[in-house]
């Protein structure tokens, strides 16, 4: 604001009115400021992800990587069908999961065992029966 409008101004409204304007003025531009920067900041963050994604890219886990880690989670479902099997002997889910698991695995012997429980606390489900069967003569599709 120049001299001769503060002195319009201050003839207009009084000194401390125009003294207040020209305070609120001040911290007007103080939060523009920080809100330009605040602004700016963050748009250079966001920018700065979406162009480490480019230049920093993964190599992709190998075959072999993927095959250990899926036989590790395999493992520790067993162990945890196991352990519900401890407690509940009987418990239909438990044992049809860990049969299924132990086929995936290949352990074909392993998966006889909770499908025989099966098919004595189920004799009705032809499913586990056919199943039994084909495990134990090697058919398995």
């Amino acid at each position: 604001m120049d001299a001769t409008e503060k002195n319009s101004l201050e003839k207009q409204y009084g000194t401390t009115i125009v003294q207040r304007m020209e305070r609120q003025k001040r911290i007007q531009r103080v939060l523009l400021w920080i809100s330009v920067v605040s602004f700016a900041g963050t748009s250079i963050f966001g920018f700065g992800k979406v162009f480490k994604g480019v230049f920093d890219k993964e190599p992709k886990p190998t075959e072999s990587v993927q095959q250990s880690s899926q036989a590790e989670l395999l493992n520790k479902q067993e162990k945890g069908y196991e352990s519900v099997l401890k407690r509940e002997p009987n418990n239909q889910t438990a044992l049809e999961e860990l049969t299924k698991i132990r086929i995936q695995q290949n352990d074909i012997q392993g998966a006889i065992e909770p499908l025989e429980k099966l098919v004595k606390l189920h004799p009705d489900r032809q499913d586990y029966q056919q199943l039994l069967t084909q495990l134990k003569q090697g058919n398995l599709k």
